[in-house]
């Protein structure tokens, strides 16, 4: 399969260079990551020690059309992306996002609709330096649709699965979405503001509690916009995951660290956002998307 990877970050560059192993990869990203990787091939260490040769490029001029878009930008960056994959998508191509935050879904089916697939995946991955990506974690990813052919989700968990990546086809993604914006604004915000791993939420009672209190208050919030989450409550599925990523620095806290835009607005911030509309009360994501916003203006 020919797969482009629009957004060779710390997860887009993990994902690619797995998928390498049986697909005809390119990973788009920036400088000096790109260089490196085309000089030396992409070092994968952690969970898995490999050293992959996808192809590399700043852009995605000259490449024919893909059998698969994997758009792994930063959320903020969706719109602009959409745009910029156009001529990677013919009639036959599926374009999954692979990202954080609640609008990403709605803006990859409106713009391609019928052959949009939407992921969300509790991976660990943190990029240690150019061409190379540490593997921190791993964790189950699930494909959908939200107006498209649910074969098409079947496809690329597939694909996903052919390389080592457990995946899971559902037929409600928008509520593994909230569930993954839940998770994220419980552990990004709290990690960013501690400078911690996401272990170190599990190791703090303070931490623990507050990443608590901010997912019983998502929850909240998804059942006032009409989202069944599920049986099991999300502070259990956020310890999972917390525990089984327990070495990752999640996105927030890399972007943090290298002075960075961070995801705070889309994550954070969309659920408050969200919160307001339905009337329901948010003070300890509110709290916590304000903080990291003071953070990124002062560091």
């Amino acid at each position: 399969m020919r797969i482009v990877v629009f957004g060779a970050g710390s997860l887009g560059s993990l994902v690619g260079g797995l998928l390498t192993r049986r697909n005809e990869v390119t990973l788009i990203g920036r400088q000096p990551h790109v260089q490196a990787i085309e000089e030396s091939g992409l070092v994968i260490a952690g969970m898995v020690e490999a050293v992959v040769v996808p192809r590399a490029a700043e852009d995605i001029r000259g490449l024919p059309p893909a059998d698969l878009v994997l758009v792994t930008v930063k959320s903020y960056d969706t719109q602009e992306a959409l745009e910029a994959i156009r001529p990677l998508v013919s009639d036959s191509t599926l374009v999954v996002s692979l990202q954080n935050g609640l609008n990403n879904a709605g803006l990859v089916t409106r713009a391609f609709p019928g052959r949009a697939v939407i992921g969300v995946t509790s991976l660990g991955a943190t990029k240690s330096g150019p061409g190379r990506v540490f593997y921190a974690g791993e964790g189950d990813t699930y494909f959908g649709t939200v107006q498209g052919d649910p074969e098409d989700a079947a496809r690329v968990a597939e694909t996903f699965n052919s390389v080592g990546l457990d995946s899971y086809v559902t037929d409600d993604i928008m509520a593994e979405v909230w569930a993954k914006a839940i998770i994220n604004a419980a552990v990004n915000p709290l990690t960013a503001i501690a400078r911690c791993k996401n272990g170190g939420i599990l190791k703090d009672e303070s931490l623990k509690r507050l990443a608590e209190l901010a997912c019983l208050e998502g929850e909240r919030v998804a059942k006032a916009n009409g989202i069944e989450l599920g049986a099991e409550p999300m502070f259990e599925r956020t310890k999972l995951v917390l525990r089984r990523t327990s070495e990752n620095k999640s996105s927030m806290l890399q972007d943090v660290e290298r002075r960075k835009r961070t995801e705070v607005d889309e994550i954070s911030g969309e659920i408050v956002r969200r919160a307001l509309a339905s009337g329901v009360e948010a003070p300890v994501n509110h709290t916590l998307w304000l903080l990291v916003r003071s953070i990124t203006n002062f560091s």
